[in-house]
Formats: C-alpha cells, sequence, structure tokens
C-alpha cells in the first residue's frame, strides 16, 4: 500500500513540475517541491492513521485521474491539481466521515461545530454515487418543521441530483441567506414515496438542552446534540429537577446527531457510578479506554429514547448505560455512527477530516455499523409524522395543521382527519415504564 501511495506522489510531481517548467524560476521550482512534500506527508498519515486499510485499486484510479488531468487540460493550476487529488484520495476510503475541506469548506465546517450558521437545520451524511442521507433533522428547525425525518434520503436539491455532489457541495447548497427558500426531493425507504419540500433557510443556533417536571416526580430531559460545553449546562438542568423532587428520570436522546466525545463520557458519567464508559480501537489494534469521570447523581430509575436519529455521541452513551445496566432503552435502533474522525488543518487553510478509530461499548460491543438496540421496542408508527414531543417551540396549531399536509401526502384525507388523536407513543411508553419503576422503589 505504501508503495502504491508514493507512485501517486511520484505522478504528482511530474505532473506540477511539468506545469511550472515554463516559469524557468529555481524558487518556483522550489516552492512546488515543498508543496508536493507536502501532499506526500499527507498521503502517508491517510495511509498509517485510517483506520480501515485503504482500497489500492481505488487509488489507482485516483491516480490515472489526476495524471490524464494534467495532460489534457491547459489551464489546471497546481492548486486545483493538488486539491484534485487530496479530494479523490479521500473519497477512494468510501468513508462518508472521511473527507477533505477546501478553505471555504472548512470555514462553513467549522461554523457547524459552534451551533449557530444559516440553513435548513439537517445533520447529513454522503457516500460516494449514493444520494444525501438525513442523519438527523436539527429540532426546530426548517427540516424539522416540515416533516424531514432520520434516514430519508435527500435525492435532488433545487432540481439538481446528489449522487454525484460530495457532502460539502451539498451542504454548501442547502446553506443560503436567511429567509431565502431551497426546494429538497426526498426519497423515503419506509414506504417508497417521493415528496418536494420547499425549506426556507434561517439562523441554526441550537439550544441542546431543554427539561421539563412532568406529574408523579418524573423528570424529564431532552438533549438535541453533544455541542461544545454542553455539560454544565446539562449538570444545570439535571440539578434543577432533583431540586424539584425528581423521583424518576426519562432522558431523551431521540435524532441527536452526537458531537465530542469529551462530552459524551461526562454526560454518561452522570448516571453511572463506576466503571468503563467507552473505548476507541485503531487500525493496528491500539485501544483506547475512556472511564467515568465527573460528578455523579445517583440511582435513580430512568429510561433513554433512542431512534434512527441518535448517533454517534448519543449510542456511547445508551450503549454504556445499556451495558452497566443503569436504565431502560425505550424506542428504535440507533443510527450505527460509531467512528472516530480527527481535523488536519492544513497550510493554505484547507482540511482534511479522517476516521481514524472505531467506538465500543463497555462490553466491547462495535457501534459502527451495527446501532444500539433498544431493550423495548417500539415503533413510531406515525414515521410520516412531525414528533410532538414534550417540548417545542413550533405553534401548536401551525404543528397540526404540518402534520395532516404530511399524512394527507403519504397515507390519504381519510387517515390526516385523525390527527389530533395521534399521540407521541414512545414517550408514553417511557412514562408508563418509569412510573413502574418508581413504585416498586
Amino acid at each position: 500500500m505504501r508503495i502504491t501511495l508514493k507512485k501517486v506522489a511520484a505522478v504528482l510531481m511530474i505532473a506540477i513540475s511539468i506545469l511550472s517548467f515554463t516559469e524557468d524560476d529555481r524558487t518556483g521550482f522550489l516552492s512546488n517541491m515543498r508543496e508536493l512534500k507536502e501532499i506526500s506527508d499527507i498521503m502517508d498519515v491517510i495511509q498509517d492513521s485510517y483506520v480501515e486499510n485503504a482500497n489500492a485499486q481505488k487509488i489507482k484510479e485516483e491516480k490515472n485521474k489526476n495524471k490524464n488531468a494534467s495532460q489534457k487540460s491547459t489551464g489546471v493550476t497546481k492548486k486545483s491539481l493538488m486539491q484534485g487529488a487530496l479530494r479523490g484520495m479521500m473519497e477512494s476510503l468510501d468513508d462518508p466521515h472521511s473527507v477533505y475541506f477546501s478553505k471555504e469548506e472548512m470555514r462553513s465546517f467549522q461554523e457547524d461545530i459552534k451551533g449557530k450558521y444559516v440553513g435548513v437545520g439537517m445533520v447529513i451524511q454522503k457516500k460516494v454515487g449514493e444520494p444525501l442521507t438525513v442523519v438527523s433533522p436539527i429540532e426546530d428547525g426548517p427540516a424539522y418543521k416540515v416533516g424531514i425525518k432520520p434516514k430519508d434520503q435527500v435525492i435532488e436539491i433545487d432540481g439538481e441530483s446528489t449522487y454525484n455532489l460530495t457532502s460539502e457541495e451539498a451542504s454548501k447548497r442547502l446553506k443560503g441567506k436567511a429567509n431565502t427558500t431551497v426546494k429538497v426531493k426526498v426519497f423515503r425507504e419506509v414506504n417508497k414515496t417521493t415528496k418536494i419540500f420547499e425549506l426556507k433557510r434561517e439562523t441554526i443556533e441550537l439550544k441542546y438542552v431543554k427539561s421539563k417536571m412532568l406529574e408523579g416526580g418524573i423528570g424529564y430531559l431532552r438533549l438535541t446534540q453533544f455541542g461544545d460545553n454542553v455539560y454544565p449546562d446539562m449538570k444545570k438542568a439535571l440539578e434543577d429537577l432533583q431540586a424539584k423532587g425528581m423521583k424518576g428520570l426519562i432522558f431523551d436522546l431521540r435524532s441527536n446527531p452526537g458531537g465530542e466525545l469529551g462530552q459524551s463520557i461526562k454526560i454518561a458519567s452522570m448516571f453511572i457510578e463506576k466503571g468503563k464508559i467507552v473505548s476507541t480501537r485503531q487500525k493496528k489494534g491500539e485501544e483506547s479506554v475512556y472511564t467515568r469521570e465527573g460528578k455523579y447523581f445517583g440511582n435513580f430509575p430512568m429510561v433513554v429514547l433512542i431512534n434512527g436519529g441518535s448517533a454517534s455521541a448519543s449510542e456511547i452513551v445508551s450503549g454504556a448505560l445499556k451495558d452497566h445496566k443503569r436504565a431502560t432503552l425505550i424506542g428504535e435502533k440507533t443510527f450505527g455512527k460509531g467512528s472516530v474522525q480527527t481535523l488536519l488543518p492544513l497550510p493554505d487553510g484547507d482540511g482534511i477530516k479522517i476516521t481514524i478509530a472505531k467506538y465500543y461499548t463497555p462490553n466491547g460491543i462495535s457501534i459502527d455499523g451495527t446501532g444500539i438496540e433498544p431493550d423495548t421496542k417500539i415503533e413510531d408508527k406515525d414515521y410520516y409524522l412531525i414528533s410532538d414531543g414534550t417540548i417545542t417551540n413550533i405553534d401548536e396549531n401551525q404543528q397540526k395543521e404540518n402534520k395532516k399536509e404530511i399524512i394527507k401526502e403519504y397515507k390519504g384525507e381519510k387517515v390526516a382527519k385523525e390527527v389530533d388523536t395521534h399521540k407521541d407513543i414512545q414517550l408514553e411508553a417511557a412514562i408508563k415504564a418509569i412510573k413502574g419503576m418508581i413504585d416498586k422503589k
């Protein structure tokens, strides 16, 4: 494999040197060599760090593609050739989480991490040659309000197919100025239907933690994402619930797309008194074990709600709680995104995000591609609806109208008229379960 990567670097050295030869400038030539040393070093990092063995045949195809481009195009610049090589190299890994970012894409990605941007509010995933997959709509965002669901496939954006777009290109098309609109064509596998949604872009400013006391001393805690430094907000919310006399807790991680590993460890530790939270394993078998840390809030009855939009850090927390038998998981199997990425900034402001390890639960169960199974499976039979939930910023009447339109489209007018009778059956099951646990204490 190392030989193959070096061959790619060698071809690029020849190609870029030819482009610069007409300058007859030794300083420029040495600059080119430094740039090529950089790309060769990046290839070494990819080879050494990527969690799986790279596909040699695809790398060879990328080598030939870039070689042919340098021979045919007279308008190719050094930078574009290097960007094309790096982008192709990352795509050859066939991993939707390992990508090359241009300078603009890098800036956009970092904005997303901070939790504030203008767009339609969807966490997305993209594999080469496949449509865009929704990991989770952001709660209260434009996509959430119209009823877009986890694992929906966005097959077109403003009439353009998403099959040949990268995740960054798709993200760029979904973002834009506030109050502008974008049309997305969505395919829903569960009922083999396609629908076009017109979404109005708005400022997405994530509110990660929501909490409320329900009847009977039941605390409800909703975490929408494991954002930067979310632990203090979680800690305060749980302290407030306990001060109000909480007897048991429903922890809602549905449609939570994940976030930072460190935050997930701290939050799982709030409910686990001792032991392992999660471990990661790298390509060469190196294992890192993460044990609990921080404040422990006690052994009160607890139910965790999960679904197909619960991913990454949500799966770390729910997996740890399940393995430690600390909580009962209710809902549906989680997404199955159990891999660790690192971000490698490059000198020109661009960068590479690459998968370096995979997550394992305390009992050694791989999360990636499999997900976490609930203890009690309750499917969202009203998959077509916008979930009521317990706490929402959407106007109740508007929510009902949205539901009726969606149900009418997918199930017909007769079922749409019955919309007022629909409830959040997963939440109801959690309330029933937690009441039973409290009564037994």
